[in-house]
């Protein structure tokens, strides 16, 4: 029996309509879906809805627009099979979700899901649209490099995710990041994720300081880069500070994407190599 789950991404665009992430037995693609495709497969009698129709119906006429992520596979005809497949379908979601987050800047996000086994349906509307977030763009050229990084990622970076170390304080703060509202709160997640990173179990002050040059020194690759990417994290954890003591700051986009994209490069630095020994790096 066909397991489907379809979930309808907000501020995701490509150059391709389909763009192919299937591996093993399994088949995963991020496309575009006809509205009678959405109808044929979401408009079913309504005595079996488990939500309300007109979620079905916001489903269809944002969804012929934006891409799905569409998972599939076959699975036993049974309740448990059913079962465990809603459950490794969910998990392998927010997988990619998260390894597409890893993977480059923009904004990336379910805001609704499906999950279709025989006459059985499930969804919900889990997220909400916004228009204010930088545009998640994959280009077809961009696939062989994409689908090489959520093999080599994905897994390694949802198993850190479980657990409280460092790296999994950062990969949580880093999706929280992407739900919230105010773009104080996600300068808060993403610094707080770069504390665990840069100043695990210090005991001293000069905080900003000392991220500020591991960051540089760390992901940097010139002299001028190190100088710049030094300035700019300090300016960000000054910027912190002022919001969490409820001092008086100006903030722009600008400012939380780069706190965003330096957790970003900073986890995968993380996730490939130990925790680096800072003085053997500076010195």
């Amino acid at each position: 029996m066909l397991f489907r789950y379809l979930a309808l991404l907000d501020r995701f665009s490509s150059d391709s309509e389909e763009l192919d992430l299937s591996h093993e037995k399994r088949t995963l693609k991020i496309r575009k879906i006809p509205k009678e495709n959405l109808e044929d497969f979401l408009l079913i009698p309504k005595h079996r809805f488990s939500t309300v129709p007109d979620t079905f119906e916001w489903a269809i006429a944002l969804g012929e627009d934006m891409y799905w992520m569409d998972y599939s596979y076959e699975v036993e005809d049974s309740k448990q099979a059913m079962i465990r497949a809603g459950n490794v379908a969910h998990e392998e979601m927010e997988k990619v979700v998260l390894a597409l987050r890893l993977f480059k800047e923009g904004c990336i996000r379910i805001i609704f899901n499906v999950r279709k086994v025989g006459r059985s349906v499930v969804s919900s509307q889990v997220g909400f649209c916004r228009s204010d977030e930088r545009l998640y763009f994959v280009a077809s050229s961009e696939l062989s490099t994409l689908k090489a990084f959520h093999k080599e990622f994905a897994d390694i970076a949802w198993e850190r995710k479980e657990t409280h170390t460092a790296p999994g304080i950062a990969l949580n703060r880093f999706t929280d990041s992407y739900e919230r509202l105010k773009p104080e709160d996600n300068i808060i997640d993403c610094m707080v994720g770069l504390e665990a990173l840069y100043l695990e179990k210090e005991g001293l002050g000069e905080f900003g300081y000392k991220l500020a040059h591991r960051a540089a020194v760390l992901l940097a690759d010139s002299k001028k880069e190190r100088q710049q990417l030094f300035t700019q994290t300090k300016k960000s954890y000054k910027l912190r500070s002022k919001i969490v003591h409820g001092l008086k700051y100006d903030l722009s986009p600008q400012d939380v994407w780069f706190v965003e994209d330096l957790l970003r490069g900073s986890i995968k630095k993380f996730l490939k190599t130990p925790k680096p020994k800072w003085l053997d790096l500076i010195f």
